[in-house]
């Protein structure tokens, strides 16, 4: 009898350790594998590519540059760059920044989304038709942090193509 209540609780354990039960035992979706919207200067970059996550998870692979004389620009980019994958998502803000100001991107004016993939050989950018925005909800001149939102379409005239870029974040130093 005895033997037969460890194998029945055994049993039990074992049904309840693979299912979820409720108990946040789950496979993340593709937004929850993203870093979290922060302010602070974590070092993240990421977003959904057609629904997939990009997230740069080597520092040394992006980078948001915030320089000018008269008038500032802004240059911001992640890349992923494994024996998988060659992708990179950038941006371009050719005007002085404001915290709390969203950018339109869509090539009229100096206001760029870039999306490169490497391996299948195909740029594209945003446009008058393709366009999406960059939101800064960080601008930090004394410790350098710049965070913030983006999204966009872009399109591939070598390949014929577009993709969606959307939920992307950011939360960097930049190099002043």
């Amino acid at each position: 009898m005895k033997t037969l209540l460890i194998i029945v609780l055994f049993i039990s354990l074992g049904l309840c350790i693979s299912c979820d039960l409720g108990l946040g035992m789950h496979e993340p979706t593709e937004l929850e594998k993203l870093p979290p919207l922060t302010t602070t200067g974590e070092n993240t970059f990421g977003c959904l590519v057609h629904g997939e996550a990009f997230v740069v998870t080597n520092t040394s692979r992006m980078s948001a540059i915030y320089q000018g004389i008269n008038q500032r620009a802004l240059s911001l980019s992640g890349e992923i760059d494994n024996s998988e994958v060659d992708e990179n998502v950038s941006m371009f803000i050719g005007n002085t920044i404001k915290e709390g100001e969203k950018y339109q991107l869509d090539n009229a004016t100096t206001h760029k989304g870039k999306y490169d993939n490497q391996i299948g050989n195909c740029i594209y950018e945003t446009s008058s038709i393709f366009q999406g925005y960059i939101y800064i909800s960080k601008l930090d001149s004394l410790d350098y942090l710049l965070a913030g939102t983006f999204e966009f379409d872009a399109y591939s005239k070598d390949c014929q193509d577009t993709v969606r870029i959307t939920d992307g974040r950011f939360d960097m130093q930049y190099i002043p």
